[in-house]
């Protein structure tokens, strides 16, 4: 795992680097960002629907009563997407939701994180959420080192004088929030597909069409999202901000979050003791 976590540092610092030399602006430098990282994170977050979609399936109910669950679940998503947009338009809400959602998503990046690293002790299965508190200390001190640094950008100046007041972090030019954000973003991605080909290359010992399927599937799910997110830049601008804003991606992300989170479970009283 450890040979994990550093090549996709070293992937997202490089892809960062050569973008910094290309794009020396930092408006410039967001858009590259978010037509390339956005779709990344989007095929990501696809991808965790539709095979965690599939588990359930074999575990799940009969035919209608899945149907009424996923009714359920569409109209109080929709309710909850109605109140989030409601909310960012108010000056006194915004910071209060938004930075709560920022830090579910950054805990749930790296507690992902310490867990794909268990994960290579246990034959590569991503278990459930762990009770240790060891765990989650680690977690959450590292997600508060994401928030603080978001928080010294000019763009995290508001959280900062919300939440911080006379307390504020020392701002820092070196990294803007797009980048920080990004780079997180594109850590997790590239992670995870260097742990699903590890899996996938054990996988192919025992078959191997099956493992090819798999691969092709991943592919597609990360591939079509960032041509659509292109074309829709080049063609259709005016829906592109929209559906590339980074509070959109926000808010799926902390569902995404909430979600493999009970698709996982929680590890047992008698396995943590």
């Amino acid at each position: 795992m450890l040979r994990n976590r550093l090549l996709a540092l070293a992937s997202v610092g490089a892809f960062l680097g050569l973008l910094r030399w290309l794009a020396p602006a930092a408006a410039e430098r967001a858009v590259w960002l978010y037509l390339i990282a956005l779709p990344l994170g989007y095929g990501h977050l696809i991808g965790a629907a539709v095979f965690s979609r599939s588990r359930i399936g074999r575990t799940g109910g009969e035919r209608g009563s899945r149907w009424l669950s996923s009714a359920f679940a569409g109209s109080t998503v929709l309710t909850l997407l109605a109140g989030y947009t409601w909310a960012l338009h108010s000056s006194v809400l915004q910071p209060l939701v938004l930075a709560p959602m920022l830090l579910l998503s950054a805990w749930h990046i790296v507690e992902n994180d310490l867990a794909l690293g268990r994960a290579y002790r246990d034959a590569l299965r991503l278990g459930a959420v762990t009770r240790a508190l060891r765990h989650h200390g680690i977690a959450l001190a590292l997600t508060a080192g994401v928030g603080l640094t978001a928080l010294s950008t000019a763009e995290g100046a508001l959280f900062s004088r919300v939440y911080l007041g006379d307390l504020l972090v020392r701002p820092q030019e070196w990294l803007t929030l797009d980048e920080l954000a990004s780079g997180v973003l594109l850590y997790h991605a590239v992670s995870w597909l260097l742990f699903f080909e590890d899996r996938a290359r054990r996988l192919a010992s025992k078959s191997a069409a099956e493992t090819a399927g798999l691969r092709r599937r991943v592919i597609a799910l990360h591939a079509v999202p960032l041509a659509l997110n292109a074309a829709l830049y080049l063609w259709l601008p005016a829906v592109h901000f929209y559906v590339a804003a980074p509070a959109l991606y926000l808010f799926w992300s902390v569902l995404h979050a909430i979600q493999t989170a009970a698709v996982r479970g929680l590890e047992p009283r008698a396995a943590a003791a």
